[in-house]
Order: structure tokens, then C-alpha cells, then sequence
């Protein structure tokens, strides 16, 4: 008998739903975690059958949360849980269209009956919905910046390409700072952190999908960073088989995972270019520059990943003689996006910690940014810009 899929949404750790609806050989949870945001994005990637939301969240976020559920995902059954006057929580199921309302705490009989009934329901209503629905599957990527030379602005496009797509679709996005010998991505942000890719490591064994957004720092745009370790010689104790995992992991709570490459090749690296859907390759209008790419590209094609690659010129300014169709000819390939060198603007954001798409969007290099994060955008995430949100220091 095929098992019920079951999602947890629960802040609360004493109603321990995952454990006892583990014990029972009839459900399977798919995931267990107490943010509303990591349960939406895990609602989307697995569509379990059942959803159980504890509504009792601050600031009345549980109702909301229900409604958005009940939109974006009408194929899974929802059942509230709360400990508040049960009017109140009626009205509200009815209004998202919940399945049941479970008043806390719960009995196991109540609880398991609850999970069967609304699996039951789902699975007559997936029986009638006979033909396609209109909204695909929700996609979820991971796009790696990657140049093996230093100076090109790498770091600088994936942290702003990253706030780019989070602002653009409202998604959750996380960045990786995978330069682990002296990555700095953490400090071109303005973030202070406590904890990065090498604390994940050393949790290895233990770490889950609901674990690792704990790692993560928030930036004021809503990107969850990882960081990299604060001393270069922890690098040695992270190897290919750590990554690959780690951005497994973080590919099942976030919508889009951007990796910020090193300037090297290395073979923790190589899981990233694996992953990765799209692979976005820096370079600048200099002979140095462009025949380090053309080296990369043809590395890239040896690996069989050339066809993922978008090629990016940065800081494009005085050419020197040299044209984009030069570039192209040259690497063999179309030149996705050109972003000019406007050294003031790139230079105050860095020093201030505040990126380019947030403190300056509506400059030519703010708006190149945009058009970029806008072809690496899922076409289904496209139009869903959030309100602008206060930028804090």
C-alpha cells in the first residue's frame, strides 16, 4: 500500500507530530519544520497529500500562510491545528478551504483519523481533476557564477543577481559563498555572521532539509547567505561529498540556490557546476581576461557541461579596439549580457555593504543585472516583483 506523503508546519516542538506520525507504517513526512517560508517552499517541491499548518503563528502569518497554501498547492488536503477558540478557526478553515481543524492537543486516534480522511479526500479530488492543471510544477534551481580568474566582478554579480531574483519573484533564494580559501562574499554584503559552510560540515552526519536554514544569515533582501569559513585553513577539512550534499539540502527548502565560485578548480567546485541548471561564466573586455575564459569554456566542454554556460562581459567600458562580436568569435559562443563599468557605483556598494541592485537598480548597471536575473528566472516565477522593504545599515 502506497504511503500517505505528509508536510509538518508546526512551531510548537511538544505536539511531536512528525514522531508519531512516523510511527504509524501508513504516513511518510516529507518534511517537519517551524518557518512558514522553508514549509512553503517544501509544499512546493514535494506537493504532499496532506498538509498540517498550526495557524497559532504571530502577526496572524499561520492564516496567511493558509491561504497562500490553499492557492498555490489545491491538489494538497489542509489541515489546521491550533489551540485558539474554535469558531474563530472554523471560519477561518472555511474560508482557505482547509480539510479538518485539530483542536490541541491531539489524541493519536484523532490525529491519524484526521491525516486519513484528508489523504482520502485528495486523492478524490486528483481523481476528478482528471486533465492538466494550468500551473506547472514549481521549478527549483541552482545557478553556479564561476571564472577561474580573479578580478572580474564574480563575487559582485552573484550577490546581486541573487537579491535580483529574490526581489524579482519573491522566492525564497539562497547564495553560497564557495570560495573557501578567502571568500568574502559575507563582508561585500554588510552582513555580520556567526556561522558558515564549515559549522554545516562538522554537523555532516546530522544534518536534514530542516536544519539548514539555521546556517544561513538573512540579509536585509531576504537572501539567506552561507557564508565561508572565517579561517582559510578550515578548507582542508572540506571535501567534494560535503558540498554535494550540503547543496542538496539547501536545492529542497529554497526555490534558487546561487553559488559563488572560486577563482579556481577544485574538486569541491565540481558539484556545483553539476548541480547547477545554469552556469553564469564572468569575464572582462581584456585579452588576459578572455583567453582565461576561452581555457574555462573548453574546460567546461571536457566536463560536458558547455551547454549550461552563459557567458557574461563585466565592467565593460573602453574596449581597447576589441567588440563583443570579437568575444563571441573568439569563445565560440553569444554573449548573454553586457554590464558596463561604472567604477563609482561598484565601488560605494562594495565599501558600504550595500549592493548595486538595492542602492542603485535604476543605473545601467543596476538595470543589466536585472535583465540577466530575469533570463535565469523559472518563466512561471516571472512577474511576481515583492514590495520594496526598507534597507536597514
Amino acid at each position: 500500500m502506497q504511503k500517505t506523503t505528509v508536510l509538518i508546519i508546526d512551531d510548537q516542538v511538544g505536539n511531536n507530530f512528525k514522531e508519531r506520525l512516523t510511527k504509524h507504517g501508513e504516513f511518510t513526512v516529507v518534511g517537519n519544520t517551524d518557518s512558514g517560508d522553508i514549509g512553503f517552499a517544501m509544499a512546493e517541491r514535494y506537493e504532499p497529500q496532506v498538509i498540517i499548518l498550526n495557524i497559532d503563528m504571530p502577526h496572524n502569518k499561520g492564516i496567511s500562510l493558509a491561504e497562500a497554501l490553499s492557492l498555490e498547492l489545491p491538489m494538497s488536503s489542509l489541515i489546521l491545528a491550533t489551540i485558539a477558540e474554535s469558531k474563530k478557526v472554523l471560519h477561518t478553515a472555511l474560508q482557505v478551504g482547509a480539510k479538518d481543524v485539530l483542536s490541541l492537543p491531539v489524541d493519536d486516534d484523532r490525529l491519524f483519523r484526521s491525516v486519513h480522511k484528508a489523504a482520502e479526500q485528495g486523492r478524490m479530488r486528483q481523481r476528478v481533476f482528471s486533465v492538466k492543471r494550468k500551473k506547472s510544477t514549481p521549478q527549483f534551481k541552482t545557478v553556479t557564477v564561476f571564472s577561474t580568474k580573479g578580478g572580474v566582478g564574480k563575487t559582485t554579480l552573484a550577490l546581486n543577481l541573487a537579491i535580483a531574483i529574490r526581489r524579482l519573484t519573491g522566492k525564497r533564494v539562497a547564495l553560497v559563498d564557495l570560495d573557501l580559501m578567502s571568500g568574502n562574499l559575507g563582508l561585500m554584503a554588510g552582513i555580520a555572521w556567526k556561522r558558515s559552510i564549515k559549522d554545516m560540515v562538522d554537523d555532516i552526519n546530522n544534518l536534514d532539509k530542516e536544519m539548514v536554514d539555521s546556517y544561513c544569515t538573512e540579509h536585509p533582501s531576504g537572501v539567506k547567505i552561507l557564508s565561508a569559513p572565517v579561517q582559510p585553513d578550515f578548507s582542508g577539512f572540506i571535501q567534494a561529498d560535503h558540498i554535494q550534499k550540503i547543496l542538496s539540502l539547501l536545492s529542497e527548502v529554497f526555490n534558487y540556490v546561487i553559488v559563488d565560485g572560486p577563482t579556481y578548480l577544485h574538486d569541491t567546485v565540481i558539484p556545483a557546476l553539476e548541480e547547477s541548471s545554469e552556469i553564469v561564466a564572468v569575464t572582462t573586455l581584456d585579452l588576459p581576461a578572455i583567453q582565461n575564459m576561452k581555457q574555462c569554456l573548453d574546460l567546461l566542454t571536457r566536463l560536458s557541461m558547455r551547454s549550461k554556460v552563459r557567458v557574461v562581459l563585466n565592467r565593460v567600458g573602453y574596449m581597447g579596439g576589441l567588440k563583443v562580436k570579437d568575444v563571441e568569435d573568439e569563445l565560440g559562443m553569444d554573449v548573454q549580457c553586457v554590464i558596463p563599468d561604472q567604477e563609482k557605483i561598484a565601488m560605494d556598494a562594495a565599501n558600504m555593504g550595500k549592493p548595486i541592485f538595492l542602492s542603485a537598480r535604476s543605473s545601467n548597471i543596476g538595470k543589466r543585472i536585472e535583465e540577466l536575473a530575469n533570463k535565469l528566472i523559472v518563466p512561471d516565477d516571472s512577474n511576481h516583483e515583492m514590495a520594496e522593504q526598507p534597507i536597514t545599515d
